[in-house]
């Protein structure tokens, strides 16, 4: 009886050290291994910017696909996408990014580039984001401490 009170004992004590353990892991795992969705609408004076964005983060390494349709003012819509591979990395002030490779159509210049972070558009560019999760099923994106986009569990 005396063995099994021990053997009894020593089981809960790991249980009790496992449970934070695999909890801290869980929710390392959760901040590394995510994707998210956001449908964004830029709107200016001479064009309106009317993209789906999705962004897959796989511990360390990420991709990035947008489509959607630049609408110049009084001229017919131009069909848009990009796809970006990237390597990130977190540090006290967010999350970078690094883009490795992009594949932006249409290639030639459109008014809208201008506004957006070379991340988006050339090899190698870095860019700091932060990602705060604000429910179980969602995180803001801020960018220069200002909050850019929800972006939605996939």
């Amino acid at each position: 009886m005396t063995k099994n009170k021990i053997l009894l004992r020593w089981t809960l004590i790991v249980v009790a050290i496992m449970i934070p353990l695999l909890y801290a892991w869980y929710i390392h795992y959760q901040r590394n291994h995510f994707s998210c969705e956001a449908h964004t609408r830029i709107v200016d004076d001479n064009y309106v910017l009317d993209v789906m964005l999705s962004y897959q983060f796989n511990g360390g390494s990420g991709s990035y696909e947008t489509t959607g349709e630049y609408i110049p003012t009084g001229k017919p819509p131009v069909s848009m996408s990009n796809k970006i591979a990237f390597d990130y990395w977190r540090d006290a002030k967010g999350v970078i990014m690094v883009a490795n490779e992009t594949n932006e159509l249409p290639k030639k210049y459109e008014a809208f580039r201008s506004t957006i972070p070379d991340f988006y558009h050339l090899r190698s560019r870095g860019l700091r984001v932060k990602i705060t999760p604000a429910n179980p099923s969602s995180y803001i994106f801020s960018y220069g401490g200002a909050p850019v986009f929800y972006c939605s569990k996939g």
